[in-house]
């Protein structure tokens, strides 16, 4: 058995949905559990929405809500016919008819809860898993739909809800049908009450892994919009390649450092059970993804480059004394209780310097630190992370990155280090001709045993792979 996730932009239409179903017929001998994420911008349309209702203004909360209605039921009217067709309009006028009663609570609150707001925002997920169902059925597939609030038992925490792992297990082995294909929405839960909650933006992912851990699948696909996890963001590297394998480390480390594919929630749950995920691309099915495993096929090596940018710099010194554990210590409450979130970038006597998302330095925020400390704020910066298994340990990759950074204007400036990772914080502006030049240095040369490489820049650079070197995996010293 399998558990196949399809995101947003593998569901956005009736023709995404229609390859959706092509995919999972192909591997209906593996008896698949399906999960999906909203049509497309669903999600963003139902939050605005929302907002429009909590803020009073109804004729344009009404406007908003008769197309994003008009839209589902357009691209359902291609996927279904008969008695296919009744069902699925039933289906999602009666959801429609159910989220306006929810709108409507909201405008009367003039506030939108953590609560209500969990519940508009279930009707994405809600809507698409009836219209894959339908799709599948009328596709062949046997296939049966499970509404997510049923079988994801979670706590009461809105909008960033945690699943009560033994409630929800027992009801997946329960109500996941061994014979037929079951499909779900992904990000939906519900507390013991039956109150709607949801696991967080991206939670589809973490959804896909609940329902594969529940059942010790053979491996859990996450189909998206691109063939794996790549060297680079391609809106950055146009030449990135695709990884054959990771570990669930190193993809951890990619999701945390900014790479978009997976959310980093996923590997938990299959950490724990050994689950292999595979990244596949549902607009090229015959692409065979990158599989993340417990252990990668590299030690030492820059497996990927990712990419942060709106984020600030903020150097923080004491008054009249050097950095202490107190300090520290009190610097450390003071974002905990703005609930922000830091990367600690250095630390001396002197100073503490961290990188923060530029969305979260309200004033209020930035009053609370000068009340504790000088505070320098260098907005309009970008982090590029380096990510690989040992890959800090390996003196040649902070040095051959320092080397090819010293040429970005103003200097980057090294930043967090693990193992597994290394970063720099640099001008927002030089980015992509930073990214370009590490990307040149560690994977201008790709190694098809470990890379699928990019078609287009092997073409270009076809005099130089000639006397291509294979990758050399880095091993420490034993002395």
């Amino acid at each position: 058995m399998i558990v196949m996730k399809f995101g947003g932009s593998s569901v956005e239409s009736a023709q995404a949905i229609q390859r959706v179903a092509s995919i999972v017929r192909d591997h209906s001998e593996r008896r698949p559990a399906v999960v999906v994420s909203a049509m497309g911008k669903t999600t963003d349309r139902l939050l605005t929405i929302a907002r429009l209702s909590a803020a009073g203004n109804r004729q344009g909360a009404e406007r908003e809500l008769a197309k994003l209605r008009q839209f589902h039921l357009t691209e359902a009217a291609y996927l279904a016919r008969a008695a296919q067709a009744v069902w699925l309009d039933n289906q999602i006028c009666g959801l429609f008819d159910e989220l306006e009663q929810v709108l409507r609570e909201v405008a009367e609150s003039r506030s939108l809860t953590p609560r209500l707001s969990d519940a508009v925002l279930s009707f994405g997920e809600r809507l698409s898993s009836v219209i894959v169902a339908a799709a599948l059925r009328q596709a062949g597939v046997d296939a049966v739909h499970l509404d997510a609030r049923a079988a994801i038992v979670t706590d009461s925490r809105h909008m960033q809800a945690a699943p009560l792992l033994i409630e929800t297990n027992a009801l997946l082995r329960r109500k996941v049908s061994k014979e037929k294909v079951t499909v779900m929405g992904g990000f939906v839960g519900a507390t013991e009450d039956g109150v709607t909650t949801t696991l967080g933006r991206g939670g589809s992912d973490y959804t896909a892994a609940i329902v594969g851990a529940a059942l010790a699948v053979e491996e859990i696909q996450i189909w998206t919009d691109v063939d794996g996890m790549l060297t680079c963001d391609p809106r950055v590297v146009s030449s990135a390649h695709c990884l054959r394998s990771v570990s669930y480390a190193e993809a951890e480390q990619m999701a945390k450092a900014g790479a978009k594919v997976l959310h980093p929630a996923t590997v938990i749950p299959a950490v724990r059970q050994g689950i292999p995920i595979v990244i596949r691309n549902s607009r090229n099915p015959g692409a065979a993804g990158t599989r993340i495993v417990r252990e990668g096929p590299c030690d030492g090596v820059v497996m990927s480059i990712a990419c942060r940018t709106g984020v600030a710099l903020v150097q923080l010194v004491p008054r009249n004394t050097p950095v202490t554990a107190d300090f520290g210590s009190e610097i450390w409450d003071a974002f905990q209780k703005a609930g922000v979130q830091f990367e600690l970038i250095a630390t001396s006597r002197k100073e503490l310097s961290v990188v923060v998302d530029e969305a979260s330095l309200t004033r209020e925020f930035l009053n609370r630190l000068r009340f504790l400390a000088e505070v320098d704020v260098q907005e309009k910066r970008a982090l590029v992370t380096l990510v690989g298994q040992n890959v800090s340990m390996n003196p040649s990759n902070l040095s051959r990155a320092s080397q090819q950074l010293r040429k970005t204007p103003g200097g980057p400036i090294l930043g967090w280090c693990s193992d597994s990772r290394f970063a720099f914080v640099l001008a927002a502006e030089e980015l992509n001709t930073a990214a370009e030049a590490l990307h040149n240095e560690f994977f201008g040369e790709p190694d098809p045993a470990y890379l699928v490489p990019n078609r287009a820049s092997v073409m270009v650079a076809l005099p130089a792979l000639s006397a291509r070197r294979p990758l050399e995996v880095w091993r420490p010293s034993k002395n």
